[in-house]
């Protein structure tokens, strides 16, 4: 799939999911543990604010993305987001490579946590066990 394909099915989705359209969740420890470990290493600002959110979000699954609500912010139309510069890789259940991103807003609000199975082959579940953090260089996605 090329990026720009790629970019187009995440505005697609952000634009149009819903979350009443699923049972929203907090997230689970594991999940929670990987953010706080981002949250860690991003400037006194960036991890605060990662951390409120982590604190109040309640997440969808949607294929590949945790997909952010942040309950009493309203989300500005969807114009592109950013990556942050922290990339966790792991392996998944099946012993394959992934990584799992930490996607921010315009607002740097958290919008989603997307997974990258880079075996392919269908979903896998990650094994937190095995994650590790990396800095990478921040992207944007621009709409």
């Amino acid at each position: 799939m090329s990026a720009f394909r790629a970019i187009a099915d995440i505005r697609l989705t952000f634009q149009s999911l819903t979350m009443d359209e699923q049972r929203p969740r907090p997230f689970s420890e594991s999940e929670r543990a990987f953010l706080e470990r981002v949250a860690e290493k991003l400037t006194a600002d960036g991890g605060e604010r990662l951390r409120h959110d982590l604190h109040i979000a309640q997440v969808t699954t949607n294929g590949d993305f945790l997909l952010v609500n942040l309950p009493g912010y309203e989300r500005p139309e969807y114009r592109g987001h950013r990556n942050l510069q922290f990339e966790g890789r792991m392996l998944d259940t099946y012993g394959g490579a992934m990584s799992v991103l930490v996607n921010m807003d315009q607002n740097d609000r958290l919008l989603a946590v997307e997974f990258i199975s880079w075996e392919g082959g269908g979903p896998a579940s990650p094994d937190w066990s095995t994650l590790a953090i990396e800095a990478e260089p921040p992207t944007v996605f621009d709409d």
